[in-house]
């Protein structure tokens, strides 16, 4: 049913595990669209009562996958966007709880899918990196409402690596653990919700999800979503994508994109 997920089903948890692992899960318009429509199921089927999204294979998500990126013509950059936009509202605006089981890195966007969980539980040897900038591409000040605006622009203007350790020191996950307690870590996060009342924790999520709407987080993701498609066609973020595949340092020099002629 799904070419790039597996969903697993076992009574009320469910696992989604982004299943790219010859590209370190990378996501591309068929993985966000396979991720609306698994967590879909998720929210649809009553026997489903937590949902554990994860990676295969060492890596959580390394983000997009440059190769369908370099190649997607303006339509095919818009509607990665909008449904990059929707796999992640999908995952945080889900009735059900959704748990982070980020197995690995997590870089770009890999970062974001696992911040639109409700819980994170990360093993101690991943990192969060937030890359776009070095992309010509921008993050934006996401994190501002999670780690506050000093360490949101650290990541978002340096680029460099979280490791999970600190990610949780600073508040951007919930739990850090040895890779021999990364399992149990998780499973103590997912029995306990499937105990809870289901009613009690949809609208536990859906108050939290005002408040977000109410400071302005969901308005920034679809701002935001523009202004990368837009980066992603200047000369700085095509020769990012070109030096990346000739495995070179990129010579960004801030030029605008030029005006085109209408067919």
């Amino acid at each position: 049913m799904y070419k790039s997920l597996l969903v697993e089903k076992n009574g009320p948890v469910w696992r989604v595990i982004l299943n790219r692992p010859e590209v370190k899960n990378a996501h591309d318009l068929n993985l966000f669209k396979e991720l609306v429509e698994a967590f879909d199921e998720v929210e649809s089927d009553p026997d489903c009562r937590v949902a554990v999204l994860t990676g295969s294979g060492s890596f959580f998500c390394a983000g997009q996958d440059l190769k369908f990126t370099r190649n997607a013509d303006p339509r095919m950059a818009d509607a990665y966007g909008r449904w990059n936009v929707a796999a992640r509202q999908r995952i945080q605006r889900n009735y059900k709880p959704v748990v982070a089981a980020v197995n690995g890195p997590a870089i770009g966007g890999g970062v974001y899918l696992a911040t639109s969980c409700d819980l994170i539980v990360a093993v101690d040897t991943a990192y969060f990196q937030l890359r776009e900038i070095q992309a010509g591409n921008h993050s934006g000040g996401a994190y501002i409402h999670t780690i506050g605006r000093a360490r949101s622009l650290e990541m978002a203007l340096l680029g460099r690596r979280v490791n999970a350790p600190q990610a949780e020191s600073w508040g951007l996950i919930n739990r850090s653990v040895p890779a021999a307690e990364f399992d149990a870590a998780v499973k103590d996060f997912v029995d306990t919700l499937a105990e809870l009342p289901p009613l009690a924790l949809r609208y536990t999520k859906s108050a939290t999800n005002i408040l977000l709407d109410m400071s302005g987080f969901s308005t920034h993701q679809e701002a935001g979503s523009p202004m990368q498609r837009y980066l992603g066609l200047t000369p700085d973020g095509r020769e990012a994508k070109i030096a990346f595949n000739e495995k070179r340092k990129p010579k960004f020099t801030g030029a605008y994109p030029k005006a085109t002629d209408p067919e």
